[in-house]
C-alpha cells in the first residue's frame, strides 16, 4: 500500500499536467483566434473541457471550431485518466486493506508457530525446511521485492521491521513456538533478539551470526541458540569428506521428503505414560517402531545411547528414530 502511494502521486501529477496544458492551450488559442480576453478565453475553455457546454461566447470561424474539438477530446481524455487513476487507487487501497485484514485474522489463529525474520538465502532455505516438516510459520521482511517473492513461494508474509515491537506483536510472538532471525546484518539480528526476548521471555530464539563477536552479543541479547552458516558449512564439508555415509544418512533423515523414518523429539509431559519408566520398559521399538537414541534431561544434560535402566522423568525429551506419526501418537 505504501509502495502504491508514490505511483498514485506520479499518475495524478501527470494527469494534472495534461489538464493544465489543455487549459493553457485553449485560453491562448481562443484569445488569438477569436480575439477574446484571457478571462473570457479561460472561462470558455474550462466549460468545454468540463463538458458543461458554452457560455454566451462561441467560436465563429473554422479554426476556433477545430480548437474546440481538440479541447473536447483532450479534456475528456485527461479527465477520464484522472478519474481512472483515483478509482484504481481506491480499489487497490480497499484490496490492500482487505488482504491485510485477512492476513491479520490468519495470524491471530496461529498457535505454536515459527516466526522467520528475513528472507535471504538462509531464510529461504529455513522456510523450505519448515514446509517439509509441516510446521506453521510466517516470514517478516520489509523489502518489497522479497515480500513479493515470499508471496510467490506461497508463504505467509508480514511487511514490517522485525526489531519493532509492534511488528512482532502482530506476528503473534506471545503464542509463537520459536523465532528464527536470519537477516544479513548482525546488528539487526541483535536488535531483533533483544525485542523478541523482552516480549516473550520463554521463547526459543535461534539467531544467525556471521562473526564470533556477533555470536557472543547474540547470546547476551537473549538468543537460545546461535547458528553460524560459515561454521556449519565448514563442519559439514569436513564431515562429508571424512564420513560421507554418516552425513548422507543424517541428511536423508533430516531433509528428505521421501524417507519414512525421521529423527523426532518426544517430550515427556506430566500425563505421559512413559513418565517413571525405565528405558528398557518403554518397548517403544515393539510398540511404535521407534528407537531411543538419546535422552535430553530437563536440566540440560544429554544422555546419548542411554542405559536400559535410565529412568524417564517429566520434562525429559527423547531423541528417537521413527516416524513423525508414531511420535505424535506417543506424545498424546
Amino acid at each position: 500500500m505504501q509502495q502504491g502511494i508514490p505511483r498514485l502521486s506520479t499518475r495524478l501529477l501527470i494527469g494534472s499536467g495534461f489538464l493544465a496544458a489543455v487549459l493553457l492551450i485553449g485560453t491562448i488559442g481562443f484569445a488569438i483566434l477569436e480575439g477574446w480576453s484571457l478571462l473570457e478565453s479561460f472561462f470558455t475553455t474550462l466549460l468545454i473541457v468540463s463538458t458543461l457546454g458554452f457560455s454566451d461566447l462561441r467560436p465563429v470561424d473554422t479554426y476556433g471550431r477545430v480548437l474546440t474539438i481538440v479541447l473536447i477530446l483532450a479534456g475528456v481524455g485527461t479527465l477520464y485518466y484522472i478519474a481512472v487513476t483515483l478509482a484504481q487507487s481506491a480499489i487497490e487501497n480497499q484490496f490492500g486493506w482487505g488482504r491485510r485484514r485477512q492476513m491479520d485474522q490468519q495470524i491471530a489463529r496461529m498457535r505454536d508457530h515459527v516466526i522467520v525474520c528475513g528472507y535471504g538465502r538462509v531464510g529461504r532455505e529455513t522456510c523450505r525446511s519448515l514446509t517439509r516438516h509441516g510446521a506453521p510459520f510466517l516470514v517478516i521482511d520489509s523489502d518489497p521485492a522479497r515480500l513479493a517473492t515470499i508471496q510467490a513461494d506461497g508463504y505467509l508474509a508480514l511487511n514490517g521491521d522485525a526489531s519493532d515491537d509492534a511488528t512482532l506483536i502482530r506476528a503473534g510472538i506471545a503464542r509463537a513456538r520459536a523465532l528464527l532471525t536470519a537477516v544479513q546484518s548482525d546488528a539487526a539480528n541483535v536488535y531483533i533478539t533483544l525485542s523478541a526476548r523482552a516480549l516473550n521471555p520463554s521463547l526459543l530464539i535461534i539467531a544467525r551470526a556471521a562473526t564470533t563477536e556477533a555470536e557472543h552479543k547474540l547470546r547476551i541479547a537473549g538468543a537460545s541458540k546461535v547458528i553460524s552458516p560459515y561454521v556449519l558449512g565448514g563442519r559439514s564439508m569436513a564431515s562429508m569428506a571424512l564420513q560421507p555415509a554418516v552425513m548422507d544418512f543424517l541428511d536423508l533423515l533430516m531433509h528428505s521428503d521421501d524417507a519414512d523414518t525421521w529423527l523426532e523429539e518426544l517430550v515427556i509431559g506430566p500425563d505421559s505414560a512413559l513418565q517413571g519408566m525405565r528405558v528398557d520398559e518403554t518397548n517403544l521399538r515393539e510398540r511404535a517402531g521407534m528407537t531411543i537414541l538419546a535422552v535430553w534431561r530437563a536440566d540440560g544434560r544429554m544422555l546419548v545411547n542411554p542405559p536400559p535402566d535410565t529412568i524417564l522423568k517429566h520434562g525429559d525429551t527423547l531423541i528417537v528414530l521413527g516416524s513423525r506419526a508414531a511420535a505424535d501418537r506417543m506424545g498424546d
